[in-house]
């Protein structure tokens, strides 16, 4: 009986590690999961879309959405009212297992009675592990010009 609990334990343990990253953007350059967790993002709906932007991230980014409530989500992912006009990389490194992407978004903003043009530029750091490339650090970049009350990242 000792056994199988050990057994059972051990497989969920590593069933649990192996999981930690998902690699469901896998084989795609830095540039591109950038974008995907842009336009994740600006289009989440559901809480399920959490769990859907953490697998893009790792380190403390990916820590920022596994301790997020549920509340916090949803007020800064699935009630926003924005808009992607669009999205382009201003430039794009890769040294070794590590890249930077730097990105420009302009995002129609439906918020209040105004509707509003604004750029938001970000510098985002990637690193990569077994194959995908992962979010670790955003930070603003250039001209920023969008302010987010509810801390909604992109």
């Amino acid at each position: 009986m000792k056994t199988k609990i050990v057994v059972l334990t051990l497989v969920l343990f590593l069933g649990s590690s192996c999981n930690r990253f998902s690699v469901t953007h896998k084989g795609k350059a830095p540039d591109e999961v950038v974008k995907s967790f842009v336009e994740l993002s600006a289009t989440s709906k559901d809480l399920s879309d959490r769990r859907r932007l953490a697998d893009f991230c790792a380190g403390e980014l990916r820590r920022a959405f596994e301790r997020m409530t549920d509340e916090a989500f949803k007020l800064s992912y699935t009630t926003s009212q924005l808009n992607i006009k669009e999205f382009s990389v201003v430039s794009s490194a890769i040294v070794e297992r590590q890249a930077t992407v730097r990105y420009r978004v302009v995002v129609e903003n439906g918020t209040g009675t105004d509707p509003t043009l604004e750029i938001n530029e970000r510098e985002v750091e990637l690193t990569e592990n077994r194959g995908a490339w992962f979010l670790e650090n955003i930070r603003p970049y250039g001209s920023d010009q969008i302010a987010f009350t509810h801390g909604m990242i992109f």
